[in-house]
């Protein structure tokens, strides 16, 4: 399964990119993406409670199963004054 991971704030520093392709073997629910992602940008662990994830523009909770050809954001919690 082939999925598009979107980098947002933060999240983009730490992946030092805006995107990429991700494949994966069988299926894959979010939180399993979030540990994957985790080990391939180390960074992102410290994001881990302020961070959450959009599949297909929409804002997803729980542990939803991905599908091929989704698209992936990953959404840190914004501040500014």
């Amino acid at each position: 399964m082939r999925l598009k991971i979107l980098y947002f704030a933060s999240a983009r520093d730490i992946a030092g990119k805006k995107g990429e392709l991700l494949s994966v073997d069988g299926e894959t629910t979010i939180k399993e993406l979030a540990v994957r992602l985790e080990d391939m940008h180390p960074g992102l662990k410290s994001l881990r409670k302020a961070v959450r994830y959009a599949v297909n523009l929409e804002v997803v909770e729980g542990d939803i199963a991905l599908q091929d050809g989704d698209e992936v954001g990953v959404l840190p919690a914004v501040t500014g004054g």
